[in-house]
């Protein structure tokens, strides 16, 4: 019979595993130079309030996974969230939006599998934001290598987590110490508080 100690371990043993797969997915889909194919199935896990922009496929997998989908051309509305981590940017169903440390600049390098545990921040038409210290003035698109327009703030290309099911979860805060939330004034936020 295992003692209590050995279970939490192997309970810790395999959090931690489950952690160190979605980072190398994420890495090694970065370092890939080969961009995910319009329509793939990368950007249609996206709990997208962006959109059918990307894709039929997208929008019809966004609406049967029970995220919201803003028709083509609506506008997408950004806010924050408080809670431990500090003040964090979110879509305005609570869901918490995420930086990759390793986008080269305001381009994206995350595509296939890591857009599929790191779904992009999709939008087809106007981008507004309100909460507390935001800048409206930092929000921006950047256009990925399928055509679709992924948000950005402060420069940073914004994701989501496919870990996060629901509003107010951050369960992607510092996973592989790549992906962090994004704070109001566009910091990333690696372990300050803005």
């Amino acid at each position: 019979m295992l003692s209590r100690t050995s279970v939490r371990r192997t309970g810790l043993g395999l959090t931690l595993a489950a952690v160190a797969m979605v980072a190398a997915a994420c890495s090694s889909a970065s370092t890939s130079s080969a961009p995910a194919a319009a329509g793939s199935t990368a950007t249609s896990s996206a709990p997208s309030a962006s959109g059918s922009g990307a894709s039929s496929t997208a929008a019809s997998s966004s609406a049967a996974s029970g995220s919201s989908s803003a028709a083509s051309g609506s506008t997408l509305a950004l806010k924050t969230e408080s809670g431990s981590p500090g003040i964090w940017l979110t879509n305005s169903s609570g869901r918490a939006l995420y930086a990759y440390t390793k986008d080269k600049g305001s381009t994206s390098v995350c595509y296939n599998a890591c857009a599929t545990a790191w779904p992009p921040l999709l939008a087809t038409g106007p981008v507004t934001i309100s909460g507390k210290y935001t800048v409206p003035s930092d929000l921006g698109t950047t256009t990925r290598t399928d055509g679709t327009k992924q948000v950005t703030y402060g420069g940073h290309p914004l994701y989501y987590f496919a870990g996060d099911t629901a509003a107010g979860q951050t369960k992607g805060q510092g996973i592989g110490k790549v992906w962090f939330l994004v704070g109001p004034v566009a910091n990333i936020m690696n372990g300050t508080k803005p």
